[in-house]
């Protein structure tokens, strides 16, 4: 009896260790200690201290999963679609992607990712992540995306050019930046401009005219998806843009995000409508002198308005079909912890990517960085942006059409000013041209 009664109390501990060990496989991460995994994913941030600070991110999640290989690849934004349809297609697609809602929407469609709704709802409840930039990424009920930074957009300047021309305080509105511009440019003698402005066909060009479309309240769609662009809002503002240009360096027709930063930190430029990211410039020349204010307003009394770009991760089906998934689902919740996420935000680049929920934006670790220290009143203006600013396509607060991801890709937006300032068109033929574009691409959602 007392063998037996042994025989009973072992079994019901193996039973229970049994029972235990199904619970922890169910509520684990899925990572199979004893398999290695290899898990490529692609980004688009050249510049070294950048590509550093995802080295910093593998490396700190690897610490953690040894079993775990992961690299980066970079590819630049130029060629991020047409490269990453090549991959699809022979079978080489990255497992995950670093980018923005409206190519997230491009692989939406061509139906080469896979909705991540159970790691969104799990940061969210852990971190908020800020509505406006969360309604960017469901559809259908499912989060096709997880955003993990922000980029804030607003007037940049240089306090001790606009002090030298006579300026206390930065333009409050569009009359007053077209007047100080045009005295400025005046004054200058050809060392000096008013105003930094792009005026090629590219991604750089529409973050800019944007930011002037959303201080106008002019916009790519209704809210039922329908195209808005042929409006007298933005008649105004590529009226507006036009004759601020007249005020920005000669050659800056060609300007990308380089260009604009190398000459407002080198004193070419008063002032710029741009990421308070050039911070980390004017640190490498140990000068305080740079300030950021918001955009002008239309006209007195008129509501701000600016641009945000959400930086996301995005899972393609192929990380599936590797097995890699549940690797990729801990990696985007890793990052996502505030001492973690640093790295994607003021490590990375302080002020041109900065938090995305409110955790990470009251981590002390974040505003304790010695860059967002020195520009601290900069930093806190760019956070305070988030309060009004928005994405093309995405004002509603949820995704409306599309087709947006096929129109950035075109740069229909700065396509259209390009007309403008080449007198090909005038404004309000351009706006018309404009919206036809965008109606060839368009995907409303009904």
């Amino acid at each position: 009896m007392k063998k037996i009664g042994v025989i009973v109390v072992v079994l019901v501990m193996l039973l229970s260790v049994t029972v235990g060990c199904v619970s922890l496989a169910e509520t684990g991460n899925g990572i199979d200690p004893d398999q290695t995994y290899d898990v490529v994913f692609w980004h688009h941030e050249s510049p070294e201290h950048r590509v550093a600070a995802f080295d910093r991110l593998i490396a700190a999640f690897t610490e953690m999963y040894p079993n775990v290989k992961m690299r980066q690849e970079i590819v630049g934004w130029g060629e991020a679609t047409s490269k990453l349809f090549a991959a699809v297609e022979a079978k080489q697609a990255p497992d995950f992607q670093f980018g923005i809602p409206d190519l997230m929407v491009t692989c939406y469609n061509a139906g080469i990712i896979l909705p991540v709704t159970d790691v969104v709802e799990e940061v969210h409840a852990q971190y908020s992540i800020y509505s406006d930039v969360l309604g960017m990424y469901n559809y259908q009920d499912q989060y096709w995306g997880l955003p993990v930074a922000t980029m804030p957009f607003a007037l940049c300047y240089r306090p001790s050019i606009l002090q030298e021309f006579g300026y206390d305080q930065p333009p409050k509105t569009w009359d007053e930046m077209l007047a100080m511009a045009t005295d400025i440019t005046s004054r200058g003698n050809g060392d000096v401009y008013g105003v930094g402005l792009g005026g090629g066909r590219n991604l750089f060009v529409d973050e800019q005219a944007y930011m002037f479309m959303a201080s106008r309240g002019a916009k790519f769609f209704n809210e039922d998806g329908s195209i808005a662009f042929d409006s007298p809002e933005t008649v105004d503002v590529l009226t507006y843009y036009k004759e601020l240009y007249q005020n920005s360096p000669v050659g800056s027709d060609s300007w990308m995000w380089g260009e604009i930063e190398m000459n407002l930190v080198v004193g070419v430029c008063a002032m710029a409508p741009y990421l308070p990211g050039v911070q980390i410039r004017m640190n490498e020349l140990d000068s305080d002198d740079l300030a950021l204010t918001h955009m002008p307003l239309y006209q007195e009394g008129a509501k701000p308005g600016s641009l945000t770009y959400p930086n996301d991760i995005v899972v393609f089906t192929q990380c599936e079909e590797r097995g890699n998934l549940p690797v990729v689902k801990e990696f985007m919740k890793f990052i996502m912890r505030p001492e973690i996420n640093i790295n994607f935000t003021c490590e990375m680049e302080p002020g041109s990517f900065i938090p995305c929920t409110e955790a990470a934006a009251a981590y002390d670790g974040y505003w304790n960085n010695a860059i967002i220290q020195r520009y601290l009143d900069v930093n806190k203006d760019a956070v305070a942006t988030l309060e009004y600013s928005t994405l093309y396509g995405f004002e509603y607060g949820h995704w409306i059409n599309n087709g947006i991801g096929d129109i950035v890709g075109a740069n229909v937006l700065s396509a259209t000013l390009s007309k403008v300032l080449t007198n090909e068109m005038t404004p309000e033929e351009a706006a018309a041209w404009g919206a036809a574009e965008m109606e060839k691409l368009s995907q409303p959602l009904r």
